[in-house]
């Protein structure tokens, strides 16, 4: 399978998670707060090379994937590299490259995992537990009547692992998988046309 092909296939999970979790939101009332940005200040973020591929295809089409990788080479934070906190703020910000987001970053706050108990609970944050206790109680009692009422993280990381087994398998940290989808795209691209969009 091509690079292209394997970016086609990401961005094919990416749109049915958003149609399963639209369809949560709409059905239940349950949102993230806006401008929040709470998770992304975690500096333990892990992605797959695999789901940030369409990220570093995108820096190659737009000539911008030297640059973007010699900045992050240099960043030795280990908070993402995609968070601009709002000013002043260490729990507000926002995404910079949210359309190229990874799978952790769609999932969380709308997915289930089964707990140790082989139950299913909604995997969510403090934020959203309490200012919206009722809507998680809802969602969570859905998850016992019926698993499909909420997407299953596990689910989705079969997909991308079903993808490329290799990219798609091996979870880093976030800005570590930022700099390996670079440099696999690049590899990708040494001898290669890049194909039109």
């Amino acid at each position: 399978m091509s690079l292209q092909q394997k970016v086609k296939e990401v961005e094919r999970v990416f749109a049915d998670l958003e149609k399963e979790m639209d369809r949560l939101r709409q059905s239940t009332g349950l949102y993230c707060v806006a401008g929040c940005g709470r998770c992304c200040f975690k500096s333990d973020i892990e992605a797959s090379v695999l789901e940030l591929l369409p990220y570093a295809l995108h820096l190659i089409r737009t000539g911008h994937i030297e640059e973007a990788y010699g900045e992050l080479k240099k960043n030795t934070s280990r908070q993402c590299s995609f968070l601009r906190p709002a000013p002043g703020s260490t729990t507000h910000g926002s995404c910079l490259q949210y359309q190229y987001r990874g799978l952790i970053c769609r999932l969380f706050g709308y997915a289930a995992s089964k707990g140790m108990d082989g139950q299913a609970k909604l995997v969510t944050c403090q934020t959203i537990k309490t200012s919206q206790a009722e809507t998680v109680a809802r969602v969570e009692a859905g998850l016992k009547e019926d698993r499909n009422t909420v997407p299953f993280m596990s689910d989705y990381y079969f997909r991308m692992r079903s993808i490329d087994p290799d990219l798609g398998t091996r979870l880093l940290p976030i800005n570590q998988a930022m700099l390996k989808a670079m440099e696999e795209v690049m590899g990708y691209y040494a001898y290669r046309e890049l194909e039109e969009e």
